[in-house]
């Protein structure tokens, strides 16, 4: 009887350890608790302000200067995601530069992404009108990179008028499931 109750107890622990997850991390810091509390812990960035999408930081990842967007759930406040945004590039390459040395750094730590690198027939890379094309919808560049913890989404995205930005947004899928 003592054997049975024994193992009883361990198969419960074991149930229990396993029911604890994991939460996505940024820069070292789990994507979770109170958005003050994760804020304080960035090193290296300094707070701008807020608005309703979030607290907006200044700082440098992958050794590029970027802002940062910390989202967290309304009401309570626990963090779920940051957005991090270089600065607006009015040249395809600078841009494109920006986002493979991101997608290299990135790849390093999550593996291989899913990821969508194209121009829409007929326009293509090289003919010097890239950020126009970004800028209608004529093409995207694309890196997803997903863990059981979260997911981490590489882009180019358009900004302005014939302007491009590249941007990493990183979500904790467990607090990301409360938005809903």
């Amino acid at each position: 009887m003592r054997h049975i109750l024994t193992l009883a107890a361990c198969l419960l622990l074991c149930a229990g350890l396993g029911a604890q997850e994991e939460h996505l991390r940024f820069n070292g810091i789990p994507l979770d608790g109170p958005v003050e509390a994760f804020t304080a812990a960035l090193e290296g960035f300094t707070v701008l302000g807020s608005n309703d999408a979030g607290i907006i930081l200044q700082g440098t990842l992958y050794g590029r200067s970027c802002k940062l967007l910390v989202k967290s759930l309304p009401g309570s406040g626990i963090v779920y995601g940051v957005d991090a945004s270089l600065p607006i590039r009015n040249d395809w390459s600078v841009c494109k530069g920006d986002y493979l040395a991101l997608q290299k750094e990135l790849s390093a730590i999550y593996g291989r992404p899913k990821k969508i690198e194209k121009f829409d027939h007929p326009f293509r890379e090289g003919d010097r009108c890239e950020l126009r094309h970004l800028n209608m919808g004529l093409c995207k560049w694309l890196s997803d990179y997903m863990t059981p913890e979260g997911s981490v989404s590489l882009r180019i995205q358009p900004v302005i008028v014939n302007n491009g930005q590249v941007v990493v947004s990183f979500e904790d899928r467990q607090n990301a499931a409360l938005l809903n």
